[in-house]
């Protein structure tokens, strides 16, 4: 059988235009998945509607999509969360300090008990400085989301610190944190997050006010284990006593995230002091695991 030019032109242009495509398909790769479909049982995420608050104090959870960035809600280490998470954690951090070098291992349970109710607890359940081990306090946290749209988080909630640890490690204090928090996605992978807090302690600790934010990329979708959601961030710390005692304190931390596979992450940083070195510690390493559920 022949083919006619004209049969041929058309032949040629068709194939010209699925390469076209497919080349088009691959330069529009995001730093997220593209959505799968839709589980019927699982209902559809909307934003949060003031109008609707109290049917959504009760309404069950659902996981917010990435920003439209690509941007996803993760916890990062040593700065808030303007969002709500199911997860658990486990993580040890050392500190390099001018007196004795200490470490310490702690474990995370996070839970939205509704789309407007979450509930957070820290169990830092091994201490170590100059050869004694202990317990440390335990922090409770309590949050109500606020406001919650594709690239925009907002609540607000108070950790609360329980004396259960040693009082020569430092322990043994109540506190109660009064905190907003705030996450956004703001472009190309890139997302914001913060806190502002105060915080009323007991034990002749100062009061401080507490200052946090941070800024991070993620540069691949999350199916791309164990690359997968693979993110740089810094995050900046700011405690300023107001009770006459204590000393300002400022940190910067950078850090890494990682999904490993199977909603198993990886998280990396080191926190070095700006202010007050002489009497806070010189860099505290800390990793982390953290398992979503």
């Amino acid at each position: 059988m022949r083919l006619n030019i004209s049969g041929i032109r058309r032949i040629r242009g068709r194939i010209g235009m699925a390469a076209a495509i497919a080349m088009g398909t691959t330069g529009l790769a995001q730093a997220q998945d593209t959505p799968p479909a839709p589980d019927v049982s699982t209902p559809e995420w909307s934003p949060l509607n003031g109008g609707a608050f109290g049917k959504e104090l009760l309404e069950a959870w659902i996981p917010v999509p990435n920003g439209e960035s690509g941007a996803p809600r993760q916890g990062w280490l040593a700065t808030a969360d303007g969002f709500f998470t199911r997860e658990v954690h486990l993580a040890a951090a050392y500190t390099s300090a001018q007196g004795p070098d200490s470490w310490g291992v702690l474990g995370r349970f996070h839970y939205p008990f509704s789309r407007r109710l979450w509930a957070g607890i820290e169990v830092p359940f091994y201490q170590e400085a100059a050869g004694r081990g202990n317990f440390g306090d335990v922090t409770l946290t309590t949050q109500v989301m606020l406001a919650e749209k594709r690239n925009l988080s907002v609540n607000a909630g108070v950790g609360w610190r329980l004396p259960t640890g040693a009082t020569r490690q430092g322990n043994n204090v109540f506190a109660a944190q009064p905190q907003l928090n705030i996450w956004t996605d703001v472009g190309r992978g890139f997302s914001l997050r913060g806190r502002v807090a105060y915080e009323f302690a007991t034990r002749n600790v100062p009061d401080n006010f507490v200052l946090n934010a941070a800024i991070g990329q993620t540069v691949t979708p999350h199916s791309r284990a164990p690359l997968g959601d693979l993110t740089w961030y810094v995050a900046a710390n700011w405690r300023e006593p107001t009770t006459g005692r204590g000393n300002s304190f400022v940190s910067i931390t950078p850090g890494m995230r990682t999904h490993v596979g199977n909603n198993l992450f990886l998280l990396g940083g080191v926190e070095f002091p700006v202010t007050n070195t002489a009497n806070s510690f010189s860099q505290r390493y800390i990793l982390q695991l953290v398992q979503g559920f």
